[in-house]
């Protein structure tokens, strides 16, 4: 009779377990249903915030094209006229050649001279406008010097 009584509390006992992992089965599958319902609310309201970011973000990029494609822009200056125009067909390049020709046999001709000086010549010439590029061409090919207080060009 031991076992019979043995037998029948194991079977209560598998019952009870039974119930208890059904029980606990339903309440996995409805914390999971919950879970679900929620990810899926929180991907709902990302996606919209995405969405108004975005088109916020374009709304802001074609205001500042329009502006971009309506203003004018700071190099759309009005044309000047150029300073020196280059005669009789040569460009400014070889007028600045001819002239840094002219300043080297003046050098030469006269010396260490203050560079008013040959500002002064140059103007009444009407070269005035090319005497700094004139200056600077003999400087880079190492023809001339300039005196420390840069008032004085002598021949190198």
């Amino acid at each position: 009779m031991a076992a019979k009584k043995d037998k029948s509390a194991l079977n209560a006992a598998g019952r009870k377990v039974g119930k208890a992992l059904a029980r606990s089965g339903h309440s996995v599958e409805e914390t999971g249903q919950k879970m679900k319902k929620v990810g899926k609310k929180l991907v709902k309201d990302a996606a919209k915030k995405a969405e108004k970011t975005v088109k916020s973000a374009i709304s802001t990029i074609k205001k500042e094209v329009s502006e971009l494609t309506h203003k004018k822009t700071a190099c759309a200056a009005p044309e000047k006229s150029p300073l020196f125009k280059p005669g009789n067909g040569m460009t400014v390049e070889g007028q600045i050649g001819f002239l840094a020709g002219d300043l080297l046999e003046y050098l030469s001709e006269n010396g260490t001279t203050p560079v008013a000086k040959i500002a002064s010549v140059m103007k009444n010439r009407g070269s005035l406008p090319l005497l700094g590029a004139a200056l600077g061409w003999l400087a880079r090919e190492a023809k001339i010097t300039f005196s420390k207080d840069e008032a004085k060009v002598s021949i190198l």
